[in-house]
C-alpha cells in the first residue's frame, strides 16, 4: 500500500546527523500509528544524485526539504558532487520505495 495515501502529518526531521521520515500511518484496522523511518539507511548520494539503496545522503546534502506533490512526498536537497561543487536541486519520490505494511513504514528495496 502506498504509504502517503494512508498516512497523515507527513514530514521530515533531522536527528543525530540523519534525516527521518515521520508520519501517522493507518493500519488494516483503521488505527493511526506514529511511525518513523531513517532515510539515511536507504538513500545515498552518488556524485550529486540521490540513489536508492545507498546510505547517509544527509552527510553530503544541504537545504533538505520535503515537498508535497500529487505523486506523493518528494525529498529534495542540494547534493555535493565529488569535485566539491553542487548539482542543481535534486528530488526523489519517497512513495516509489517506501510502503505502508499494516501500519508500518517499510523500504521495498533498491
Amino acid at each position: 500500500m502506498s504509504f502517503h495515501s494512508s498516512s497523515s502529518d507527513i514530514h521530515i526531521t533531522h536527528e543525530n546527523g540523519s534525516t527521518m521520515l515521520v508520519c501517522q500511518v493507518r493500519d488494516t484496522h483503521g488505527k493511526m500509528n506514529p511511525r518513523r523511518i531513517r532515510l539515511d539507511d536507504h538513500i545515498g548520494n552518488t556524485d550529486g544524485w540521490f540513489i536508492w539503496g545507498g546510505v547517509n545522503f544527509t552527510q553530503s546534502a544541504e537545504n533538505i526539504a520535503l515537498e508535497h506533490t500529487d505523486r506523493g512526498p518528494k525529498l529534495t536537497a542540494e547534493l555535493h558532487k565529488r569535485d566539491g561543487g553542487f548539482r542543481e536541486r535534486q528530488g526523489l519520490f519517497l512513495a516509489d520505495k517506501i510502503s505502508n505494511q499494516d501500519g508500518h513504514l517499510k523500504f521495498t528495496g533498491p
